[in-house]
């Protein structure tokens, strides 16, 4: 916050916080325990010695998670934009709830209109009760292209409805992390044909729960409430769910910096529109 005479570069070393020295036997967490918002005074040393101050505000655990989170999002999206040549639009799932939606609502219907495709990421989400509008959104047909007064113009792209729900083709990405609804999601969107399913199996965990909280508030359980079967009569739940891709992320790779079931699902969207 407060500009400091020599800027913080890589390799600086903080040395104090709040004027308590660090040794090797301080614990840096317990001086800034309980301090997010508070103004910090942290106290560097750069490789020429020189020690500097600068005055900062720690934050939450959970703001951190929520940039952490943001950052990883926005590599991904990065990541299929390159190895697309911007042709795919890509949108993450975060949770299977209203709040999602309408982030997936605005990101694929603002920024990734125009996409030739789009990748649907729903690996790491948690469920909730929203498979059907992501199968409504992901079906719609083109049924007619609307265009301005004047005579058409060569090169330009021109859009029609419906306007509201994404009428070209997509994929899903999910993993062993996708739970709940987001089983039932993936599933759904395989059993209507919309498209593949790119990563690896999910457990099969669609029963919709109601949740509950003992009287003491120190225990919070699900009772299950409702049961889902497909055509066949066999319940969803304990029904793993294959992808039509085996893709692993694997540590090495995650480790590196890549995605390999990101990289797999540019490829196959790539090959299906092109094919």
């Amino acid at each position: 916050l407060d500009r400091a005479a020599k800027e913080v570069e890589a390799g600086d070393v903080i040395v104090a916080i709040d004027g308590s020295r660090l040794g090797e036997r301080t614990n840096l967490w317990n001086l800034l325990d309980r301090r997010a918002g508070d103004r910090v005074r942290v106290t560097f040393r750069n490789g020429d010695g020189e020690e500097f101050d600068e005055v900062v505000r720690p934050i939450s655990r959970g703001a951190e998670n929520q940039l952490l989170y943001r950052r990883w999002v926005d590599q991904r999206r990065d990541l299929v934009e390159e190895l697309s040549g911007g042709r795919l639009g890509y949108v993450h799932v975060r949770s299977m709830n209203d709040a999602s939606f309408r982030v997936v609502y605005a990101e694929v219907l603002g920024e990734m209109f125009d996409r030739e495709a789009l990748i649907v990421d729903t690996r790491f989400n948690g469920g909730g009760w929203l498979h059907d509008d992501l199968v409504t959104f992901l079906t719609g047909t083109n049924y007619v292209n609307l265009y301005p007064r004047q005579d058409e113009v060569p090169g330009r792209t021109y859009f029609g409805e419906p306007g509201r729900r994404w009428s070209k083709p997509s994929i899903v990405v999910m993993s062993e992390s996708n739970y709940s609804d987001a089983h039932f999601f993936p599933w759904a969107y395989r059993e209507v044909g919309i498209g593949d399913l790119v990563g690896t199996p999910v457990p099969g965990t669609s029963t919709a729960v109601w949740w509950e909280r003992l009287h003491t508030g120190d225990l919070i359980f699900g009772i299950p409430q409702l049961g889902t079967k497909g055509a066949d009569g066999a319940y969803l739940e304990n029904l793993e769910l294959m992808p039509d891709h085996m893709v692993r992320l694997d540590p090495e790779s995650a480790h590196e910096g890549r995605d390999p079931q990101i990289e797999k699902v540019v490829q196959v969207l790539l090959e299906q529109i092109d094919g």
